[in-house]
């Protein structure tokens, strides 16, 4: 034990103890200088510690995939829509409202605030337009972040469409390849300036936006500028229908073939979805080579559920991704971006996708959460809360309905919690969320804000002369 070490009492604490996390009852988690420096189940006599009560802790959740600055910009109005002719996208053909940089400035805020508040201590934040201001907020409010520097082959605040439809029922594909290599080398840029900020926890990765919105040689160049930088690579891929059947027909092959032909895989690449691809029971081309390929390379997928099963898709399975060898870690990527329902809906998910409960068990997809987000990264020393590992936990209330009984607390959070059963998150053992709240953040007022300018950016919308009531009909019609 060491002098001047903080140390807490719980319940239950989740420690990595030989090769594996375990659950040690009635324990006192040691922190000394921002990293774990032991744990024990007694204390000497006379030693001072913070008795958590009816708690748990538990290692700081890895948020793989999310958007901050745009994610409320589509919300109370892109469900239950679709293009039928596009198989029910919404990627292609729709409308999206302009919330700006200060809608940008407020969802960052927001949305981080949330991440956090659900046991986040990192996030891979896919970045795009506002990646700075991302990796800023990220910084400001203590957590530990990776952002992507968006690359694309268009303008760099993707105020226009690569892909459009002229006429409801076709799609067009405008690549402007000089742009892209301009994005690429503002990526560079973006690399110098932020990785290792904020005494180290804000990290940059390059983010080709989609396999569909970069030509082939930018993914090349993309490969070269990442191996050059010793950075990682993450992308977007095989998230919907329309991309796979389009990939195809320009390239000839999947999103997967086209990234393996071009070196978006490895172990340094986090592919955000990858859904639709052979094997799936709605894509046209069988086998199983795509599957194979992201496996015997030890690429990383972050499954993000909600997005799909809003829409009636789903991965198709996690435990098939993972018996391939595949590193599945999770991501919130839309609203509500509460992680531990994520957590939950992939377990669902994965459990219905094979019409079996031994399909994924709650231990898997709390590894996903926390030792499949540290490997994706290349981290051992968070995910963790083995000696030596970064201070970052979550301290989870247990006197709540939700969480009471508790047993098996590792399947209390998996089955039944919420960002509201966490009391605290602490990373590098500084402490950014104390009962539920963000010090310093007002949240009513940005979300009062938030409205206001919401409203005004639905009011602006229009296609072809129709306003949001036509484009997306309300649940209800106006009184």
């Amino acid at each position: 034990m060491h002098n001047s070490a903080a140390l807490f009492k719980a319940k239950f604490i989740v420690v990595w103890d030989e090769g594996q996390h375990k659950i040690l009852e009635n324990g006192y988690l040691e922190i000394q200088n921002g990293c774990v420096s032991g744990f024990y189940k007694e204390l000497p006599e006379g030693a001072e510690y913070e008795d958590l009560g009816n708690s748990a802790i538990t290692p700081g959740f890895i948020n793989l995939h999310c958007h901050p600055s745009e994610v409320l910009s589509i919300k109370s109005y892109i469900e239950d829509i679709g293009n039928k002719n596009f198989y029910g996208s919404t990627l292609m053909d729709y409308p999206i409202p302009v919330f700006g940089p200060r809608g940008a400035e407020l969802q960052t805020k927001l949305n981080l605030a949330e991440i956090l508040k659900s046991g986040c201590t990192t996030a891979l934040i896919f970045g795009g337009p506002y990646t700075g201001l991302e990796a800023d907020m990220a910084g400001i409010m203590g957590m530990r972040a990776y952002v992507g520097a968006g690359i694309r082959a268009g303008d760099r605040m993707e105020a226009n469409w690569i892909w459009n439809s002229p006429d409801g029922h076709s799609v067009e594909y405008n690549f402007d390849e000089a742009g892209g290599f301009e994005r690429i080398r503002e990526a560079e840029e973006i690399v110098r300036e932020y990785d290792g900020a904020y005494e180290g926890r804000v990290r940059i990765l390059l983010g080709p936006t989609q396999t569909m919105t970069c030509t082939p040689k930018m993914l090349k160049e993309t490969r070269k500028l990442a191996d050059r930088l010793g950075v990682g690579i993450t992308i977007h891929a095989a998230e919907d229908l329309m991309e796979i059947e389009a990939c195809v027909r320009i390239h000839g092959k999947t999103p997967v073939q086209l990234m393996a032909d071009t070196g978006m895989i490895g172990q340094d690449v986090v592919v955000a979805h990858c859904v639709y691809i052979q094997g799936h029971d709605q894509v046209f081309i069988h086998g199983d080579n795509d599957l194979k390929i992201l496996g015997d390379s030890h690429t990383t997928v972050a499954h993000c559920p909600t997005p799909f099963a809003r829409v009636g898709a789903s991965l198709q399975s996690i435990s098939d991704y993972m018996q391939a060898g595949i590193n599945i870690g999770i991501g919130t990527d839309t609203f509500p971006s509460d992680f531990i329902r994520e957590m939950r809906l992939a377990a669902f998910m994965g459990k219905m996708a094979k019409k079996s409960t031994f399909s994924i068990n709650a231990a898997q997809i709390f590894d996903a959460a926390t030792l499949n987000g540290a490997k994706a990264l290349g981290r051992t020393d968070i995910g963790r809360l083995g000696i030596g590992a970064k201070a970052d936990f979550v301290v989870f209330d247990l006197g709540n309905i939700e969480m009471t009984p508790a047993r098996d607390v590792v399947k209390n959070i998996v089955y039944s919690a919420s960002r509201h059963s966490v009391s605290r998150v602490y990373v590098d053992g500084n402490c950014l969320v104390k009962e539920g709240v963000i010090a310093g953040m007002d949240e009513k007022a940005l979300c009062d804000e938030m409205q206001e300018l919401a409203e005004q950016a639905w009011r602006e919308v229009s296609k072809g002369g129709k306003g949001m009531d036509e484009v997306y009909p309300m649940s209800y019609t106006r009184y």
